[in-house]
């Protein structure tokens, strides 16, 4: 049977969206500071993105937020979040850019974890411009997109990315007639993961149900 989002589910998935405290206070942070000028700073809001990782089973290892605030403060990253701030009209190749230059600062990591990390501290400065990435939502978006999703051929940026970016957003313009807008990135995280859990308990026996255990509790 072909994969199917209702009103009913994207509806349930959403109801509760009260955002975790910790996680209200990273978006702040990161939207206070977004620029690279303290270490400091830079360092705390690396260190709150892998703890609040940490606590949902997303482990980043050998990572120093010290270290790598240290290269993001040294690698002009305001001149590309300066461009994201500025853009007139959503850049699709520019956002993949961008991406594709914060992964090559968390190089120190493995590539799948580079991808989700730099996935994620975008987003918290970003919100309402990157799709947060790690394998279980890739997987969910993939299904629920039936396929390639219009595979974005971009030269500068990380296909795995890529791919993904352009099966979210063929979500959120799937669901926008079932909920009468577009979805937030955070909104179709939301939904990926719920999707994510109904599966896990209809594999294990148990009836299908709205949860959630992702990100963005």
């Amino acid at each position: 049977m072909k994969p199917t989002l209702t009103r009913e589910f994207i509806t349930d998935a959403l109801a509760e969206s009260i955002l975790d405290p910790r996680m209200r206070a990273l978006y702040e942070l990161c939207f206070m500071h977004r620029h690279h000028f303290r270490d400091d700073i830079v360092a705390d809001k690396l260190r709150m993105l892998v703890r609040l990782c940490a606590e949902r089973g997303i482990l980043v290892q050998n990572f120093s937020p010290e270290y790598v605030a240290h290269r993001l403060g040294r690698a002009h990253v305001d001149r590309w979040f300066g461009g994201l701030a500025t853009a007139e009209k959503l850049d699709v190749a520019l956002l993949l850019e961008v991406h594709k230059h914060m992964m090559r600062l968390f190089d120190d990591l493995g590539e799948a974890e580079a991808r989700s990390l730099a996935s994620k501290y975008l987003h918290f400065h970003f919100p309402e411009l990157f799709f947060v990435f790690d394998s279980r939502v890739d997987a969910a978006a993939m299904i629920l997109g039936e396929g390639e999703c219009g595979y974005l051929a971009l030269n500068e940026h990380d296909p795995v990315y890529g791919r993904f970016y352009a099966c979210a957003r063929k979500l959120t313009d799937k669901m926008m007639p079932l909920v009468g807008r577009r979805l937030s990135p955070r909104e179709l995280d939301r939904v990926l993961r719920a999707w994510n859990v109904g599966e896990e308990a209809v594999a294990m026996g148990l009836p299908r149900r709205v949860a959630f255990s992702g990100l963005h509790a």
